[in-house]
């Protein structure tokens, strides 16, 4: 299944997976019980990030270091693979490698963003062996780790960076074909509802966006009335730590 396939419902984006278990227990974020359970609960997408390991293997962590999920005050990138294995976190969940993730969640829709200047050749070149490409929305606020990302990955969607989003917005305000340009390559636009001068909340924008192909996801959405707007404006995905509220707040 292509990442961005027809559909006429709104996506929901699983921010970091769900990390709430179905008996309400806490898992840890961005690990594959927080995956599955997503996709238990129905999220269309899984929303991840990608750091690279001091040996060079992609995981999916969001943080530089593992102070917040894991209490240790050290980089991910300083510590080699096989201690990352060792490493306990806070709920008792380990940080999976991108190949565990794409095998042992087989279905599952990646949005990935590369956090790391590591991360473009290291994760492509694991998304390419998995034969993955089709599932995966490559994303980051950086463009030059975007591009570089995305030339890797030519059969992947992309969504645009922090760069081409604020561009868009601006370029939006004087017409057509200057948002034609501002968004020429990608497929997505993942947005705040706002961001310091900008308002990205507009069905103007949002339905320009639409009629050059090009979705609006917003994050990270947790308030169902909110995702309720949102859709109601034409955002054709919800990111969002969430996804069990979100697949009942939009009928999915």
């Amino acid at each position: 299944m292509a990442y961005l396939y027809p559909t006429n419902a709104p996506r929901v984006l699983a921010h970091r997976g769900l990390a709430l278990a179905a008996n309400g227990d806490l898992l840890d974020e961005n690990t594959i019980p927080a995956f599955r359970r997503a996709v238990e609960a129905g999220a269309t997408h899984i929303e991840s990030d990608i750091q690279v390991t001091a040996d060079g293997v992609p995981v999916l962590f969001h943080d530089n270091t593992l102070l917040r999920v894991a209490g240790i005050d050290r980089a991910i990138n300083q510590i080699d693979m096989a201690e990352v294995k060792q490493i306990k976190l806070m709920h008792g969940g380990t940080i999976p490698t991108l190949e565990s993730a794409l095998q042992e969640v087989p279905h599952a829709l990646f949005n990935l963003d590369f956090k790391s200047e590591e991360a473009p050749k290291a994760g492509a070149a694991v998304i390419l062996e998995q034969k993955a490409q089709e599932r995966i929305l490559v994303a980051s606020f950086s463009e030059s780790r975007r591009s570089a990302a995305a030339m890797l990955l030519p059969e992947s969607a992309t969504s645009a960076s922090g760069e081409m989003a604020a561009l868009a917005r601006l370029t939006s305000m004087f017409g057509h074909f200057g948002l034609k340009q501002a968004v020429s390559g990608v497929q997505a636009l993942q947005l705040p509802t706002r961001s310091g001068p900008f308002r990205f909340d507009s069905a103007r924008f949002i339905g320009a966006l639409a009629d050059l192909g090009v979705e609006t996801h917003f994050w990270t959405i947790n308030d169902p009335a909110e995702m309720k707007r949102l859709v109601a404006l034409g955002a054709a995905g919800i990111v969002t730590d969430r996804a069990d509220l979100a697949v009942r707040a939009l009928g999915l």
